[in-house]
């Protein structure tokens, strides 16, 4: 115990440097030493402690409290659609379930294309006789 007190003494000794933006226990160029006391009343460190503790513990109670919450609702759920019944009795509101439609193409395409001269006649059915 009193080595660690020694070490924790020890630790606070130490100057700390300002570096741009990085800190380090070695000066550098333009280094700036930061002042680390804590300028507080050992009355004052104590009830911010005690006021942390207490936050904390009041945190993890809450988190206690909404993982029970969920797995009793989770509970509840699977009871629900464990007795729902597979169809609906007579008289019940109808519920529908809504799918997306298939996109269709907006044109489609001819199944085949034929070329005609404008102005002449369509011959329907007629076939031509070959001659000896």
């Amino acid at each position: 115990m009193l080595v660690g007190a020694t070490l924790a003494l020890g630790v606070q000794a130490q100057t700390i440097y300002r570096c741009g933006n990085f800190y380090s226990q070695v000066p550098c160029p333009g280094a700036e030493p930061l002042q680390l006391s804590d300028p507080r009343q050992p009355e004052q460190k104590q009830q911010t402690d005690a006021a942390s503790e207490q936050t904390a513990r009041l945190a993890q109670t809450m988190a206690q409290t909404r993982i029970a919450e969920e797995k009793h609702l989770l509970a509840s759920q699977q009871a629900i659609t464990a007795t729902t019944p597979e169809k609906p009795e007579p008289g019940t509101p109808r519920t529908t379930i809504l799918t997306p439609k298939r996109m269709q193409p907006k044109h489609k395409k001819p199944a085949a294309f034929i070329a005609e001269v404008p102005g002449s006649e369509k011959r329907g059915g007629q076939k031509k006789k070959l001659r000896p």
